[in-house]
């Protein structure tokens, strides 16, 4: 009976932390997509991220946070890190974003680098 019970107790402390940290990585996933979507916006209000966009750039940044967090735990190069921030980034940029919208994103950018450098 006390086995059963401490396997218990560990058993719910594993999974409350796995929890918190998957809270931590949709909050950074969600970051992410708050900023496309202003960088976006900053351009051309009509052309704001739809609810499916912001649910499909969520789970790839959710999936590319997962893998880059287990690449770095096995101690994997830099490269394999950029590889797979390169293949989520390709599938937002090329699949997910309208043509319009990549264009509001690039001029968007363009818009906030020319900003910090008149700010510094």
């Amino acid at each position: 009976m006390k086995k059963i019970f401490v396997t218990l107790v560990l058993l719910v402390a594993f999974t409350l932390s796995g929890t918190a940290q998957n809270k931590k990585l949709l909050e950074k996933a969600n970051e992410k997509v708050e900023a496309l979507n202003k960088e976006i916006t900053s351009q051309d209000k009509s052309l704001a991220l739809t609810d499916i966009q912001k649910e499909q750039i969520s789970e790839a940044h959710l999936a590319r946070l997962t893998e880059s967090k287990a690449l770095r735990k096995s101690g994997a190069e830099k490269a394999d890190i950029k590889a797979v921030n390169k293949k989520y980034n390709q599938k937002i940029y090329k699949e997910i974003l309208t043509k319009k919208q990549l264009k509001a994103r690039r001029a968007g950018k363009k818009n906030d680098e020319d900003n910090d450098d008149d700010n510094k």
